[in-house]
């Protein structure tokens, strides 16, 4: 019987749920007592504001412009030592695009761009919800270096609008450990865009890691990170080499300074150490590449009203890292040598080396509504004997949007994206997007 007024209590704040999401800076909390399961704290907008609970669940939260992080309602622990946000948000989009189409609705994928594509299939209409999203968000209420935190996120962009985990991770003080945007992301210096994919020129990686960040100095303005990531391998091969296994973790770290209110402000410089293996089948033994890329990114906030996103990569054995050439298998290429001399040489695979950067810049015009513009470009830079080659050379990337905030958990948004790709051949395609979109934050 108790069981079944518990669900019962569930159902009745699922149902009442629109009445009680507000704008995320202003939530607080209500107390709903039950005689067996503790306190039910419902997050609301009626009582007088208190931000404490707002910042413990921002701050165990991802730091990237899409990712949800203060839920609408929460429940506390018996204890008063735990509480776990709910929240999430259903987004839908309608998209046209024109004078070139990249059949995908939520991300605007430059190297997906057709190059030569068949007449006809320059035009496409697509609507798409599969952004919506998930999260739980369980954070500690100690004061503590070594307070506990555990969060978890996902979208339905799986096939046929099955689950997908985009993060789920916990964090034990300033350690972090499972699955969340790779720490050489600089992921608070993000622009904002309706397009899921963001900048092409974006470094971004979902991956397995285990992470620690430190801040230290007056107001925290300086932090470090360093982590362990999961390797991947992302290069092509002929038949004098085969993939294999990964064992030696990618190795991110960042220094960073920040200033501002709020440290609102920040500059980042990030490097990235790799160490990839392969089977040479030619040599009969296994080989190993090493390579470095280092990175500048930041914001910087101008009374509030203007903000300025900036990133720059530059290095090998990047590729994996960067949003548009990620998967192309670009990180290493074969050597094509008709006249090979050196047998020490035979069967290796040669290094590709790639740069990368994005500026944007943000202007509000209220607290509720504000725009935002996006220039990218990316480029890979790969042998001679590829030059003729209908392989990726490079793409540039163009967002332009406006988001309003109607009501406090409603959101509208309306953007112009363009992209082009051109190939090592100097064949090239474009594309053109107009959307809209509607978002309800719960």
């Amino acid at each position: 019987m108790k069981r079944t007024k518990f669900i019962y209590a569930i159902l009745g704040a699922l149902f009442l749920l629109p009445n009680f999401a507000k704008a995320q800076e202003e939530i607080i909390i209500t107390k709903k007592h039950h005689p067996y399961h503790g306190e039910l704290l419902i997050i609301n907008n009626d009582l007088p504001h208190d931000s404490t609970f707002v910042i413990i669940f921002e701050e165990n939260a991802p730091e990237r412009f899409n990712a949800p992080k203060t839920p609408s309602f929460a429940f506390m622990s018996k204890s008063q030592k735990y509480m776990m946000g709910i929240g999430g948000y259903v987004k839908g989009t309608m998209s046209m695009d024109f004078n070139g189409a990249i059949n995908n609705a939520a991300y605007f994928t430059t190297s997906a761009i057709p190059v030569n594509p068949q007449p006809g299939n320059d035009k496409l209409v697509q609507f798409n919800a599969n952004q919506s999203t998930l999260f739980y968000n369980l954070v500690s209420l100690s004061d503590k270096k070594t307070k506990f935190g555990a969060y978890i996120n996902m979208n339905f962009s799986g096939t046929g609008y099955t689950p997908e985990i985009q993060d789920a991770y916990i964090t034990y003080g300033d350690f972090l450990i499972g699955r969340t945007t790779s720490l050489f992301t600089d992921a608070a210096a993000i622009p904002p865009t309706i397009d899921s994919e963001g900048p092409n020129g974006l470094t971004y990686k979902t991956n397995d890691v285990l992470n620690f960040r430190s801040h230290w100095g007056r107001g925290n303005r300086f932090s470090a990170g360093i982590g362990l990531e999961m390797p991947s391998t992302d290069f092509t091969v002929s038949n004098e080499q085969r993939v294999t296994n990964q064992y030696i973790p990618d190795i991110p770290s960042y220094l960073q300074y920040a200033w501002g209110n709020n440290n609102d402000s920040h500059i980042r410089l990030s490097s990235l150490i790799r160490n990839v293996n392969y089977r040479n089948v030619t040599q009969d033994k296994d080989n190993i590449i090493s390579t470095y890329a280092c990175q500048l990114s930041g914001l910087v906030t101008v009374k509030q009203k203007l903000v300025f996103y900036y990133q720059c990569v530059y290095g090998n054995g990047l590729t994996p890292y960067i949003q548009d050439v990620s998967g192309l298998k670009l990180d290493f290429v074969p050597r094509i040598d008709n006249n090979r001399k050196d047998k020490d040489e035979a069967g290796k695979l040669e290094q590709v080396t790639s740069m990368a950067y994005y500026a944007g810049l943000q202007y509000n015009f209220t607290p509720r509504a504000f725009m935002s513009c996006t220039f990218s470009q990316v480029a890979v830079e790969l042998p001679d004997y590829y030059k003729d080659t209908d392989m990726y050379k490079e793409a540039y990337y163009l967002a332009t949007n406006f988001f309003w905030y109607a009501k406090p958990n409603v959101q509208f948004g309306a953007e112009y994206l363009y992209g082009k790709r051109v190939d090592q051949n100097d064949d090239n395609g474009h594309a053109n997007r107009i959307q809209l979109m509607l978002q309800y934050n719960f």
